[in-house]
């Protein structure tokens, strides 16, 4: 078996590492921060050109739960997966108190109770760019 990096439609920022890598059956996703492909250009260039990073944009808090969860099914989908077959996912919340919208939104990412991942949610003492969250996910292809 061989590592194997997968790419999505999904904007990458030029970070030191890989969105997405499958071992075997075995999927990683990287943390997903809610980073559109008009924000990640610009992290990109200014990375290149050793530009001060921009801040992040004002998005509400449900746009970028959906950018993440959208993000996260392309990058399981496209390494022959689906959301179902998610086994761990990891939530850092910027404020813990929005935690009953990102449930409300994430619920619908899955095709019932019982294929919910196990997870872990907490509140983070700061996210990149001061963003609102991140997720990260360990899943499998059937």
């Amino acid at each position: 078996m061989h590592k194997q990096v997968i790419k999505a439609d999904v904007p990458e920022t030029g970070g030191p590492f890989n969105l997405c890598v499958r071992h075997g059956d075995m999927i990683y996703v990287s943390g997903l921060p809610p980073f559109d492909a008009g924000f990640s250009a610009l992290l990109r260039s200014a990375r290149a050109n050793k530009q001060p990073i921009p801040a992040f944009p004002d998005i509400p808090f449900e746009r970028q739960v959906r950018i993440v969860m959208d993000h996260l099914k392309k990058l399981v989908e496209a390494a022959g997966s689906n959301m179902d077959c998610l086994l761990k996912v990891i939530v850092w919340l910027k404020d813990q108190r929005q935690q009953e919208e990102f449930d409300r939104i994430y619920r619908t990412y899955f095709s019932s109770q019982e294929t919910l991942p196990a997870r872990t949610r907490m509140q983070a003492g700061r996210t990149p760019f001061d963003c609102g969250l991140e997720v990260e996910a360990i899943g499998y292809v059937p």
